[in-house]
């Protein structure tokens, strides 16, 4: 699947620190809380990694075409964009998604998945280690 990542994600040096979920999490919602971060750290024991998941931005997004509300679409810098008033928490956008990088949100009663912050990712900001990159511009 074609994807242009704005962020690059490198989980060989990931090292689990959350810092990244904690402050996706204080940027949208003012909270300490990853389950309501963007971008989520998903470890694996097994293979002593640690995942970060997170959009990568699809070229044809099955999460878009997945969704039978509209809800979703995806906007000229490939970010995909969340109607709340039209999504119908049907999660089918979930489910579609290769690379399980959105999540429906119980407690807010929405969908998340990365809106890149307005332009300068906070997960980058924070990652001193270097998993998380931000790209180089076309």
């Amino acid at each position: 699947m074609a994807h242009n990542e704005k962020i690059k994600v490198n989980a060989r040096l990931c090292t689990s620190c959350r810092l990244c979920e904690i402050s996706c999490s204080l940027f949208h919602e003012q909270v300490v809380n990853m389950g309501k971060a963007r971008i989520r750290v998903v470890d694996d024991y097994e293979q002593l990694m640690s995942e970060p998941r997170i959009c990568r931005q699809c070229s044809s997004p099955p999460c878009v075409g997945a969704c039978p509300a509209e809800a979703l679409r995806q906007d000229e810098q490939g970010l995909i964009r969340v109607d709340e008033e039209a999504c119908n928490a049907c999660e089918n956008c979930v489910g579609a998604c290769p690379y399980h990088a959105i999540w429906w949100q119980e407690e807010l009663g929405k969908i998340l998945v990365c809106d890149f912050c307005g332009g300068n990712p906070t997960c980058v900001q924070f990652c001193s280690i270097g998993a998380l990159q931000q790209a180089a511009a076309d």
